[in-house]
């Protein structure tokens, strides 16, 4: 069974450090000094975390800057080698989306919505796309020593 729940309190956020340590940091190399920063303690980021059964195995956040209402940023979306392909990053794209829109979504006519974009590795840009993103216009880029695309999806209810 997948489970995604918002992060609450401190303890959360440790658990949300600890996955993208264990996936960012050992499994890909990323200095530690470049995964964790103070976005992750803005009162405008959201974190999320998911577990497959009962074993917690993937991390997201959302990031909200208030100059641009209506439109989000995912990131630091880590999952363990050993959950994925299983449902669970998905799981947590939703929950995400879900955020976003209800706290940082606008009115468009008679809809709610919300553009979410992301830096996705590109490793990872089929998975982003099954899920409806798109690519964004403009090179690839290195972040952290790892090749990434810019995605969106206008998320809407």
């Amino acid at each position: 069974m997948i489970r995604v729940e918002t992060v609450e309190d401190a303890a959360g956020l440790s658990e949300a450090w600890r996955i993208r340590e264990e996936v960012f940091v050992v499994e890909q190399r990323v200095p530690v000094e470049e995964e964790i920063d103070d976005l992750d303690t803005a009162e405008t980021t959201t974190h999320a975390l998911g577990w497959l059964d009962d074993e917690l195995v993937a991390t997201g956040r959302v990031l909200w800057d208030p100059a641009h209402p209506g439109e989000v940023h995912v990131g630091r979306v880590a999952v363990r080698a050993t959950a994925r392909g299983r449902g669970v990053g998905a799981a947590l794209m939703s929950h995400l989306e879900g955020v976003a829109l209800a706290r940082h979504g606008v009115r468009r006519g008679d809809d709610l919505v919300v553009l979410v974009g992301l830096s996705a590795q590109e490793h990872a840009i089929g998975f982003y796309t099954r899920l409806g993103y798109s690519l964004v216009p403009g090179e690839r880029y290195l972040d952290a020593g790892i090749w990434h695309r810019d995605m969106e999806r206008r998320v809407r209810v």
